[in-house]
């Protein structure tokens, strides 16, 4: 059997309170033996690292904050993160990135917020774990910034098709293709571009 990474699963929500561990055990025995914990806020990314203390090896973690709360965003919230990054079951900085799409937290929340975990990735040496949703233009500005100092990332989850997709590759980023591959009203573009992603640089 193929044994299988998934790079983003929001494990640490409350709708998994019931059956984490049952999840857990039922994914590995389909053959996705490793898992990498979303973090979305600085209290996830905890709680994310703590459930990799309980399945060293199999569960790892990303620290982050999302768009969605970047209006959370302190200069604590920094520090904590850049904290968990040490920690080797830490794997990448993010869920980061710009959602002009629905604007829970003010577009110059979320610039500060992107900035400022692209400084932690640099600091710490790690990947980022991106997310882009309607803001490809000032996505893409700052990390052309950014890139030269960065170690790697993946734009785990976009909107747009193959222009977008060509850019993120040209940037050295590898590609997550998420559940809106299946979205009849999402996913069309990237469906259609995503035979063109390398397989080097496919990540799900």
């Amino acid at each position: 059997m193929n044994r299988l990474i998934d790079i983003g699963v929001n494990l640490t929500h409350d709708r998994f309170n019931p059956d984490r561990g049952e999840v857990i055990d039922r994914a590995a025995n389909a053959g996705v033996d490793r898992l990498i914990v979303t973090g979305t806020t600085v209290s996830a990314s905890i709680e994310g690292k703590a459930l990799a203390d309980l399945r060293p090896g199999q569960i790892f973690a990303t620290a982050g904050v999302h768009p969605h709360h970047a209006s959370q965003y302190t200069a604590e919230a920094g520090e904590s993160l850049k904290s968990l990054c040490q920690f080797p079951a830490v794997v990448a900085v993010g869920e980061c990135g710009l959602d002009f799409f629905r604007n829970f937290s003010p577009r110059e929340s979320q610039l500060a917020a992107f900035r400022s975990q692209l400084d932690i990735a640099v600091e710490v040496q790690k990947p980022v774990f991106l997310h882009q949703r309607h803001a490809h233009a000032e996505f893409v500005e700052i990390l052309e910034e950014y890139a030269p100092d960065l170690v790697g990332g993946v734009a785990h989850c976009f909107t747009g098709g193959r222009p977008e997709l060509q850019c993120y590759l040209d940037l050295g980023l590898h590609i997550g293709i998420t559940g809106w591959i299946c979205d009849e009203r999402r996913g069309t573009k990237l469906r259609q571009a995503a035979g063109e992603i390398p397989i080097d640089r496919l990540l799900l």
